[in-house]
C-alpha cells in the first residue's frame, strides 16, 4: 500500500483579524516587442514589499487590506539600465530613475482592499487608492492566494480555480491546481494555469498565456509560504489603429512571513 498516497488534509484559511503578513514579491521578465518592423528587448526586475493585514473576519469571510510599502525596479534596454529604488533617494537622480519614480509615487503608501472567503474565493476588490490597475494586475495573478476545495484532499488530487479579475480589466486566470505534498505543517501545491485578456484599463490588448509552479501553504493557515509562478505571455497590442505584437516570458517569486 502505498501510505503517502492516504495523506490527505483539509485545505483552507483560518487567520484572525489583526493578523499580519509580509509579502516580497520579485517579477523577473524579458519582453520583446516589435516596434515598426524592429524588435526590442527590455529585460525588468521588479521587487515589491507588501504588508497584508487580515482587517475583519466575519464568519468564513475575511477583509483584507494591502499596502505597498516599496518598490524597486531596475529595466534594461538598448544597453542602457536604469534602476529605481523607492528606498534610495539617490536613485532618483537619473531622469528616467525619477519619471519612473513619479509614477511609483502614486502607488507606494497606497492600500487595496478585498473581500474573500475561507477557500480563497473574491468576492469584492477596491483598488480606488491605487492609480495603475497594471500592477494590482501583477501582484494578484495567482501567485499570492490558493483557491481551495471544498473538504479534504489528498497527494495527488487536482482541483480547478478561477482568480476573478479586478475592476477595469476582462482578465481571466484559469488555474489547475494539484496537492503534490504534504510535509509537517506545509502543503506543496503543482500550479498550471492559463491567463487572458482583451482589455486592461479602457485600452485593447489582446494577451494569452500559459503559467506553471508551485506554491507552498501552511496547512494550519492555508496561507503562502512561498510560490514561484513562471509566466509565458504574448500580447498584441492595439495602438492608432496599429497592432504591436510582444511576448513576456517571466518568473514571478512571492514569499509571505507573519509580522
Amino acid at each position: 500500500m502505498n501510505v503517502l498516497a492516504q495523506k490527505s488534509v483539509e485545505l483552507k484559511y483560518d487567520v484572525d483579524a489583526g493578523d499580519k503578513y509580509e509579502y516580497k514579491l520579485e517579477i523577473d521578465q524579458d519582453i520583446v516587442f516589435d516596434a515598426g518592423g524592429q524588435t526590442m528587448a527590455l529585460d525588468q526586475l521588479m521587487n515589491f514589499r507588501m504588508t497584508s493585514s487580515i482587517n475583519e473576519k466575519t464568519g468564513d469571510e475575511y477583509k483584507i487590506s494591502t499596502t505597498i510599502d516599496a518598490i524597486k525596479m531596475t529595466q534594461s534596454i538598448f544597453g542602457m539600465q536604469v534602476t529605481y529604488d523607492s528606498e534610495d533617494p539617490n536613485s532618483m537622480q537619473n531622469p528616467m530613475s525619477a519619471k519612473i519614480g513619479e509614477e511609483m509615487s502614486k502607488i507606494i503608501g497606497s492600500d487595496y482592499t478585498m473581500t474573500m472567503d475561507e477557500r480563497g474565493h473574491v468576492t469584492e476588490v477596491d483598488a480606488s487608492n491605487l492609480s495603475s490597475d497594471e500592477v494590482i494586475n501583477n501582484i494578484s495573478s495567482g501567485s499570492n492566494f490558493a483557491i481551495y476545495k471544498e473538504g479534504a484532499v489528498s497527494v495527488g488530487d487536482s482541483w480547478e480555480g478561477d482568480v476573478e479579475p479586478i475592476e477595469n480589466s476582462d482578465m481571466k486566470v484559469q488555474m489547475t491546481y494539484t496537492l503534490l505534498k504534504i510535509s509537517g505543517k506545509e502543503a506543496t501545491l503543482g500550479l498550471n494555469g492559463s491567463i487572458s485578456s482583451n482589455k486592461i484599463e479602457d485600452q485593447e490588448m489582446k494577451m494569452d498565456g500559459t503559467m506553471t509552479g508551485e506554491m507552498r501553504v501552511d496547512v494550519n493557515t492555508g496561507w503562502l509560504i512561498e510560490s514561484v509562478l513562471n509566466q509565458e505571455i504574448e500580447l498584441d497590442i492595439e495602438q492608432n489603429g496599429q497592432t504591436f505584437p510582444a511576448t513576456i516570458s517571466g518568473t514571478v517569486t512571492t514569499t509571505s512571513e507573519k509580522k
